[in-house]
């Protein structure tokens, strides 16, 4: 699965190593599944930690029923992936745990094969051909020998064996026993890529129409509900990250520049319009991007044109722009006039937006770059309110001390929405109209007698009273704490000896609850 984009040119030792914890918290949405994985590096469930290959580390990970789990780190061009064959399907806790065991341990042990690569070359250097050729007969994978077997083949007999090839991957697309087994079927699918790799050489054109028709295919499957099964414990899915490292490796066997690009460019396209595959651009092996400039236009991708923007005029990228919505483009278009001094025509830009949509972002980026006056900012906050989405209220509270006479928008944000108000008086001090509110605010009261007590003792005192009679009324630990809490802030405000006698005769009263005693006892003794 993939992790992150990095730099191709970077030795993939060195980004390992390099990783900080939150690099790699920044891979997971999840937080407990970072917390999990730190908690099994401390724990010491990360062993055998290697890098077999030049851009690959392995390593074992101990599971929660002591079973082992084997992890595998690794780089495709300018992308970073892992893999784990226990059943989470996604970035585990088992591939977090080795990612943060090398970045604490700042080493990584090399694999006696890849530290010793010299000597076999040397080794190999002094066999005869012909005790070459019997390494290659025994070891060379079945692709290898078959793509020499075919090299001279006519394309007749190229075109029989590929078609046999996508009649089988047919016969699979249509199992519907199989579309219910995605891992069984997967593994078939990475066989048949596989088996195509001797093809491309001769017959590219072929072998990429059967794989960009069974892509769709795959992806028409799972929208009618095949190739995702979700069991009790994990889920079963089609890995299409799998699936498209394995089209790049297909695409990687094209010995033609010109038509490894077009190919490489078709597949984008194919991802563009995608939910479920993606490209990297920077996996495509070029020595001159220029050479893609030809197949530029105002069709492209995004990511097709962010790869060659450096090789695109001001004119060309503000074409291109254009040519796109704006809530796709919009920012990209506005830093593209601001890096070429061209300001008015970023401001006249973003009005033209603004006169078609009050949109947040089209704003704030306006009033980055330029000053509005009072009475036009005070029609966005107004506008703001009148939206009322969560980002609208952020807005009115960031801009409504700017407003000169706002007295009248405040009433209208009163009424719009009193929590936000609230909120606005808590920015701004105004302790007296909070205290006033919290009558219609209850869920505000505890955070504010816990905060201006000594202000209001009086009505601190009966809260804090009443909070330890309602937990009072169940057990738990939590309930317990609760009313500690509450007890905690009710000391400050009434006389020591009413106090103490307040906690005896909870303790006396409540004598049974043990827990309850030993958070009193550790509390206040």
């Amino acid at each position: 699965m993939f992790l992150k984009q990095i730099d191709k040119s970077t030795d993939f030792r060195d980004i390992l190593l390099s990783f900080s914890t939150n690099t790699i918290n920044e891979l997971i949405d999840d937080p407990n599944i970072f917390a999990r994985g730190n908690s099994y590096n401390k724990r010491d469930f990360v062993s055998h930690v290697i890098q077999t290959e030049e851009n690959r580390v392995k390593a074992k990970v101990l599971g929660s029923s002591n079973n082992s789990y084997d992890v595998e780190i690794y780089r495709t061009g300018g992308s970073l992936h892992a893999e784990c064959n226990c059943p989470y399907g996604d970035v585990c806790k088992h591939i977090v745990a080795t990612l943060i065991h090398i970045t604490q341990t700042k080493t990584l042990e090399v694999s006696m094969v890849l530290s010793h690569q010299d000597k076999v070359l040397e080794y190999l250097q002094t066999l005869s051909g012909a005790e070459l050729i019997e390494l290659v007969v025994e070891f060379a994978p079945d692709s290898f020998i078959k793509e020499i077997i075919l090299n001279d083949a006519p394309v007749e007999e190229l075109n029989i064996r590929i078609n046999e090839i996508a009649s089988s991957i047919k016969m699979d697309v249509n199992d519907e026993d199989l579309l219910y087994n995605p891992e069984q079927f997967q593994k078939n699918i990475s066989e048949y890529m596989e088996s195509l790799k001797p093809f491309v050489a001769k017959s590219c054109d072929e072998v990429f129409e059967i794989v960009f028709d069974l892509a769709e295919e795959i992806e028409d499957k799972l929208e009618n509900g095949y190739l995702y099964i979700d069991h009790y414990y994990d889920e079963s899915y089609f890995d299409f990250d799998t699936f498209s490292l394995e089209i790049m490796e297909l695409i990687g066997k094209i010995t033609d520049g010109q038509k490894q690009v077009e190919i490489f460019l078709a597949f984008a396209e194919l991802c563009s319009g995608s939910g479920y595959m993606s490209v990297n651009y920077d996996d495509l092996e070029i020595s001159d991007k220029q050479i893609l400039l030809a197949y530029f236009n105002d069709e492209s991708s995004l990511q097709f044109y962010h790869f060659i923007e450096e090789f695109l005029s001001f004119e060309e990228r503000e074409q291109f722009l254009l040519k796109h919505s704006a809530d796709r483009v919009f920012g990209l278009l506005v830093n593209l006039y601001l890096e070429h001094n061209k300001k008015e025509l970023a401001i006249s830009y973003i009005e033209g937006l603004i006169k078609e949509k009050f949109e947040l972002a089209y704003i704030e980026q306006l009033m980055e770059i330029t000053e509005i006056s009072n009475e036009r900012l005070r029609g966005f906050v107004l506008q703001a309110l009148d939206n009322g989405g969560y980002r609208d209220f952020e807005f009115v509270l960031k801009n409504i001390n700017k407003i000169e006479e706002r007295d009248e928008v405040e009433e209208r944000l009163k009424d719009k929405n009193l929590d936000i108000f609230y909120r606005l008086l808590q920015q701004e001090g105004r302790v007296s109209e909070m205290f006033e509110l919290l009558s219609r605010l209850i869920h505000q009261q505890e955070k504010f007698f816990k905060k201006y007590k000594k202000a209001y003792p009086t009505e601190a005192t009966d809260f804090f009273r009443a909070g330890i009679e309602e937990n009072l009324k169940a057990t738990g630990n939590e309930y317990y704490q609760e009313i500690a809490d509450y007890l905690t802030h009710l000391k400050k405000l009434i006389e020591e000896e009413e106090f103490d006698m307040m906690v005896e005769q909870l303790k006396s009263e409540y004598k049974r609850r043990r827990n309850f005693l030993k958070i009193l006892e550790k509390r206040f003794g």
